[in-house]
């Protein structure tokens, strides 16, 4: 534990990315297997869940530390991070019992899960007895899910790599999808030799960056590959020894959601890696994401929502075929060999081809992108031709040439602490626009300010606090921000009506006083560009019951 809580502390005070990737190969090189593979998986993003509520943990801080449970709350308030909260408040000088990590998680952490009130209360007063001061703060970080140091999980694949002397790619591969330290030993993803049990995980998905400069600057469009951008949700569809799996961008295998494009694959070849997008697509062709959206989380969904709710499977690159890895050639060969792979397939099929869109010039394609929401989606993906499929964003081969969001001008009404170097800050902003003489929240956001602007916001907060409401404060209305969104739709859960997709901080209006903020109606009125035809509720629907902007 000695050995984690200094990387942690260390990962914590460094600013450059060299100088992490730096301690994380000193770590991994020197520390214990067992301690260091659950670093590992914590670091790529897992978390203990169900060994304590945030709640116990306040409650039982209270009671050893013997403030009250209000002053542990104001505490919190104050610190703006639970985790470091805690530390401080029960923390004392003590000797270390050399505890290693993965005792503590396998027989102090992990217990708790299935143990009631007062014994989560018994366990967690013997591991405070067991951890020094120095100890307390990552461990509270861990049980509380707080582990943010700073480290992507690319990076973290480019210190093992270093450490084992393999490709990153590799170890992208091996430590993607649902794991365990008890499944997968770090010597395992060390091993140069693929292993190939590993081939129903998907490979490290290759990333678009958005197009900043002239599209013109990019050269000859006749080098580059034009697709529309497909507003749905990226996944890998795997096809392997009769079975097949299909994961998100976020490591999850969301095939129980989505069976009958699972059970269409089997029509595909076997040993099989396709990489694409999941969207809602009926007789009529591309539905709003707002319509995904009611299939995403269904474990087993019923024939009904399969019947009202149908998808599709929109593939734009072949990235293994017949045991073969294809990643090393070129985007041009790859797409002639899913051309011949997926020819076959009827056109309403729930897997299907992603379309290129031919154009001699920038400007023809320029005319074209404007058409997007019209044809409900995000505007186009450009893809170098030449191009290999790496892992990660490569600047100079994807990039994504979006639509430009619509704005509005709204009132902050609450704030909220922020996390990690933000966690004393207020820095989470809940937005409104006015209903007649009524400001009514529309929308959340915390990004798009700089630091600067953040630190000044927080002091405007502080001084204009008109009530508490848990960890919301809400605010005196003065600050006017323009927020950029994607779309909108009807949500029986805001007042207002209305929820945005997508809302960030586009710039920060000091020009403007809250009275010239944007109205609900306005906000509405943007659902004119789908067919409108009642209002339900006082909310504008198109046919199918949707407010959106797609």
């Amino acid at each position: 534990m000695k050995e984690f809580a200094k990387l942690f502390h260390d990962l914590d005070q460094s600013t450059k990315t060299n100088d992490r990737i730096e301690l994380l190969v000193n770590y991994f090189s020197t520390a214990n297997e067992d301690d260091s593979i659950w670093v590992c998986w914590f670091l790529s993003g897992n978390r203990i869940k169900g060994a304590i509520k945030t709640g116990e943990l306040r409650l039982f801080s209270s009671e050893r530390s013997g403030l009250p449970l209000w002053l542990i709350e104001e505490s919190h308030d104050r610190v703006g991070d639970l985790a470091e909260t805690i530390s401080l408040l029960i923390g004392k000088k003590r000797k270390s019992q050399s505890i290693s990590l993965n005792k503590l998680i396998t027989e102090y952490v992990e217990p708790m899960i299935s143990l009631n009130l007062d014994g989560r209360r018994e366990m967690i007063f013997k591991i405070w007895d067991l951890l020094t001061e120095y100890e307390l703060l990552p461990f509270h970080k861990l049980l509380t899910g707080g582990f943010r140091m700073g480290v992507s999980k690319g990076n973290l694949c480019k210190a093992l790599a270093r450490v084992g002397n393999v490709e990153s790619s590799l170890i992208a591969q091996k430590i993607a999808g649902d794991w365990s330290p008890r499944n997968l030993s770090l010597a395992e993803i060390l091993d140069p030799v693929d292993q190939e049990e590993r081939f129903c995980k998907p490979f490290p998905f290759c990333l678009a960056h958005p197009l900043q400069e002239d599209v013109k600057k990019l050269g000859d469009v006749g080098d580059w590959q034009v697709e529309w951008k497909w507003d749905g949700i990226r996944a890998q569809l795997i096809n392997r020894a009769g079975s097949g799996m299909i994961w998100s961008r976020g490591d999850e295998s969301v095939g129980h959601s989505f069976p009958e494009i699972l059970e269409a694959g089997k029509w595909l070849p076997g040993d099989l890696c396709l990489d694409g997008e999941i969207l809602a697509w009926g007789k009529e062709g591309l539905r709003s994401f707002s319509r995904l959206q009611k299939r995403l989380g269904r474990k087993e969904p019923g024939p009904t929502i399969l019947k009202r709710e149908p998808v599709r499977f929109q593939a734009y690159d072949i990235l293994r075929l017949n045991g073969e890895d294809l990643r090393r050639k070129t985007l041009e060969e790859r797409r002639q060999i899913m051309e011949e792979v997926m020819s076959s397939l009827p056109n309403d099929f729930p897997i299907g081809l992603s379309d290129q869109v031919r154009e001699n010039d920038w400007a023809q394609l320029s005319m074209i992108r404007e058409e997007s929401r019209k044809r409900g989606v995000e505007g186009f993906m450009l893809k170098k031709k030449d191009s290999i499929y790496q892992a990660g964003r490569v600047k100079g081969a994807w990039y994504k040439w979006k639509i430009d969001p619509f704005v509005a001008d709204m009132v902050v009404v609450s704030a909220q602490l922020g996390h990690g170097k933000r966690s004393n800050l207020y820095s989470d902003y809940t937005l409104a626009v006015w209903d007649e003489k009524e400001l009514v929240s529309v929308a959340k956001a915390y990004s798009g300010l700089t630091d600067d602007e953040i630190e000044k916001v927080d002091r405007y907060v502080r001084k204009n606090i008109t009530g508490k409401f848990g960890p919301v404060r809400s605010v005196r209305p003065g600050l006017v921000f323009e927020i950029a969104f994607e779309g909108a739709r009807g949500s029986s859960r805001h007042k207002s009506g209305v929820a945005l997709r997508f809302p960030r901080i586009n710039r920060w209006r000091k020009d403007k006083d809250i009275k010239e903020a944007d109205s609900l109606e306005t906000i509405r009125g943007y659902a004119g560009m789908v067919d409108e035809i009642e209002l339900k509720d006082g909310i504008k629907v198109d046919n199918e019951g949707n407010l959106m902007l797609f």
